[in-house]
């Protein structure tokens, strides 16, 4: 995995950062301010004197959220963004991080905050900004706007795998709609950058990319193919409660497809119940709509769609609400 930015020394307070707390981190970090100065001149091999950069950034500290111009990126270049900061915005533009069961216009907001200078001057924070700004406009049923966001995510090139990952999968997303039964292009690489990461964030991009793929297979008619792709993903204690809950749900639907309408609801509950374990609501109302879709016109059936349902208008989401409208012909 590529570094994720510096340690500041402290911890990074709960209102978007601007110049004057990140620096702040940085003096932390090495000591005084002409430490820090030192560092930017060595990386220029000296083309500039350390006295002449300590004064462009005692003039930085005061830009606020202000665009730090040529001193404030060749700092972010060097440094990196404080790690809670970048945790906070993966924790944003990750589908399966936890951004995505907040209420869309609270996960707005808290884009908005973040999507600002220092954080929107570096390379990293354009990224996992845009890659945020791409899956509010899917929530919100607006494919347009996220192909946009996706596009400005891509043209950030680097080392970070999982941002990678995380801009074909979403590229991927959209590419099925107009042809759901070919595995998009978007997807040629991801298969060899997963073999390039480790943990928990692995396991999640894994499992989502092989629903990706899965879902093509289903609708090109090839079920077998596509159950097998499910079943082989790590199904254990140490996997995420996110990968086995999308992995119970694509056996689910493999199942229910081939007539296994107890082995599909078997797995449909189960998907579900490790969603809603680790709090991933959104994916809880997913794993519910799976039950109502096997279940049919039965009081389980009634009771997972009503269920989702409310997730869907607690959640504000456009394109889970139109989900669960679609959904209820199932229990109809």
């Amino acid at each position: 995995m590529p570094r994720r930015g510096h340690n500041p020394g402290q911890p990074v307070a709960g209102a978007a950062l601007d110049w004057a707390t990140y620096l702040d981190g940085l003096v932390a970090e090495h000591g005084t301010l002409a430490a820090v100065a030192e560092r930017l001149a060595a990386t220029r091999a000296y083309r500039d004197d350390v006295e002449s950069i300590t004064r462009a950034l005692r003039r930085l500290r005061a830009r606020g959220t202000r665009p730090g111009g040529t001193w404030g990126e060749r700092l972010l270049s060097t440094c990196g963004l404080p790690r809670p900061v970048d945790a906070r915005l993966r924790f944003l533009g990750s589908y399966h991080a936890r951004g995505v069961d907040l209420p869309v216009p609270v996960a707005t907001d808290l884009v908005q905050l973040w999507d600002r200078p220092p954080t929107s001057d570096s390379r990293t924070g354009r990224r996992w900004l845009s890659l945020a700004r791409a899956i509010l406009a899917s929530r919100a049923q607006r494919p347009d706007d996220a192909a946009g966001h996706l596009a400005t995510a891509a043209r950030v090139v680097d080392d970070d795998r999982a941002s990678a990952i995380e801009v074909a999968l979403g590229q991927a997303h959209l590419a099925s709609r107009a042809a759901p039964g070919e595995v998009p292009a978007a997807l040629t690489p991801v298969e060899g950058w997963l073999a390039e990461l480790a943990g928990d964030d692995a396991a999640c991009l894994r499992a989502r990319w092989v629903g990706q793929v899965a879902h093509a297979y289903n609708h090109a008619g090839r079920i077998d193919a596509a159950l097998a792709l499910h079943a082989a993903l790590p199904d254990d204690a140490a996997t995420p409660a996110f990968a086995r809950s999308r992995r119970a749900n694509g056996l689910a639907y493999g199942l229910h497809r081939q007539g296994d309408r107890g082995g599909a609801l078997l797995e449909a509950r189960r998907a579900a119940t490790f969603a809603g374990d680790a709090g991933h609501v959104r994916l809880r109302a997913m794993a519910l709509l799976m039950v109502a879709r096997i279940a049919g016109p039965s009081a389980e059936g009634h009771d997972a769609h009503a269920r989702a349902t409310a997730i869907a208008a607690a959640l504000a989401d456009d394109t889970l609400i139109h989900r669960c409208r679609v959904a209820a012909r199932d229990v109809a």
